[in-house]
């Protein structure tokens, strides 16, 4: 366990978060029903074998999930990706992880407000869909600007019924192929032999980290957890395997109901055509609330990770203290950081498409993940000679060559907008470090005892 302390005259955060509290903050961020809302892009992108991109998905989020686990562990603070870089590697690559994070962050809530007010319009089309998306904007800045204790409530409820809805279209659906004979099991529901392409498989599972997205962010919360580095890596990664219990679970069932593929004529909301097969129109409406109530919980998650990402890089002075590293006296929390994604993620959902947020936000992930299993291995296996090669070599060598992979395998626009978004970053770097000799108010080698 870190003894790091915070340096005399910054402000801190709030402890308040237990165990239990960072495992439902993980997975209100990833929603059990995502795999509702991304089930149709998902799909087409995967061209029919969407359960197989879920597998590859969660088995490269797995070693990604792991190394971050090791470096909680190392570094329980604000800033996760970028202060694990920062401190392992050197501080100017933690500002480019950090600075692909962002783009990963920036977009999420856009994504988010996007799905949940598709399905709003969907289920009231009186409301236009940028109506829905400043009803769900508004109440959740409210929320973190009061602080991380309100939202750690609000994220229990909307995780219990987030579970509730995908039980109940588990089970409506298992009783609807059972007693109408049509079969549980089907092959073809996991692998379509018509259709297979280990280019779709992956370019799927791209989109699938999207889903994953969550399990990182319970990192950004360590400076407002109780509990220590250990028990938040075990965090992680069991709201990484309940997670994929579910995506698979629904995933699978949608695929047996849906049968053809190319049938799909909206896929922002192919899911919710299927569930008049299965469910009575009580069971429909509230699944569909669960599915835009998903986005609204994953929008104030990743709202309030995205504004502990910006804090720890203005702590450091590598951008704006002023603005970025100001806490509110009286809420302890990030205010300026919280409104700017705020005004970012609501004006970026009334023009934004679904697919192409998808691969962008997908872009800044695999990054930053890659640098996270870097840090893990200059940590522990270089810096602090601790030769265990399975651990600190092997799992993390794996997680950086799955997520390039992966990276690859995104579409040209999100390469392209990804590249250009970090040529910013490098230009922005460049210029800072001409007005100081130092990038960060830490030195390069200030973890060197640390473990």
């Amino acid at each position: 366990m870190s003894n790091i302390k915070v340096q005399v005259g910054i402000q801190e955060l709030n402890r308040s978060l237990k165990m239990r509290d960072l495992v439902i903050f993980g997975l209100v961020f990833m929603a059990p029903v995502a795999a509702m809302s991304l089930f149709g892009i998902i799909t087409l992108v995967s061209k029919g074998n969407p359960v197989l991109s879920y597998v590859i998905g969660f088995v490269a989020m797995l070693f990604t999930a792991y190394s971050f686990g090791q470096m909680v562990k190392a570094f329980p603070v604000a800033g996760s990706t970028y202060t694990y870089a920062q401190r392992s590697l050197h501080p100017k690559l933690g500002f480019i992880a950090g600075w692909g994070m962002l783009l990963d962050y920036l977009f999420i809530p856009i994504l988010t407000f996007l799905i949940s007010a598709s399905f709003a319009n969907a289920l009231v089309p009186s409301i236009p869909i940028w109506a829905w998306i400043l009803i769900f904007s508004i109440p959740v800045t409210i929320i973190n600007l009061i602080g991380i204790e309100l939202a750690a409530k609000v994220n229990f409820v909307l995780a219990f019924l987030m579970i509730m809805a995908v039980l109940i279209f588990v089970g409506s659906t298992t009783h609807y192929l059972v007693t109408g004979n049509l079969g549980l099991f089907h092959l073809g529901a996991v692998y379509n032999p018509n259709s297979f392409s280990i280019g779709a498989i992956v370019g799927g599972a791209a989109i699938v980290t999207v889903a994953y997205l969550g399990f990182d962010a319970i990192t950004t919360l360590a400076e407002e957890a109780k509990v220590d580095g250990k028990k938040i890596g075990f965090a992680i990664i069991l709201a990484c395997v309940i997670q994929t219990c579910f995506y698979v679970a629904v995933t699978y069932l949608g695929m047996v109901l849906m049968k053809d593929y190319t049938k799909i004529d909206n896929p922002d909301t192919a899911f919710f055509n299927l569930l008049p097969l299965v469910a009575g129109g009580l069971i429909q409406t509230f699944i569909t609330l669960m599915i835009v109530a998903s986005g609204v919980a994953s929008a104030l998650a990743s709202q309030s990770a995205s504004s502990r990402l910006l804090y720890g890089m203005g702590r450091d002075n590598v951008i704006p203290n002023k603005f970025f590293g100001y806490i509110h006296p009286k809420y302890k929390t990030p205010v300026y950081n919280i409104l700017l994604m705020s005004v970012l993620g609501t004006v970026g959902a009334m023009v934004a498409s679904l697919q192409v947020i998808s691969d962008l936000v997908a872009f800044g992930a695999l990054l930053g993940f890659a640098c996270v299993n870097l840090s893990v291995i200059n940590h522990y296996y270089i810096r602090n000679k601790q030769r265990n090669i399975f651990k600190y070599l092997v799992v993390p060598f794996i997680g950086v060559a799955v997520c390039l992979y992966i990276l690859i395998g995104l579409s040209t626009i999100a390469k392209i907008f990804g590249l250009a978004w970090m040529t910013i970053g490098i230009l922005y770097l460049i210029v800072i470090s001409f007005q100081s000799k130092q990038v960060n108010i830490l030195p390069t080698g200030t973890d060197k005892n640390i473990r």
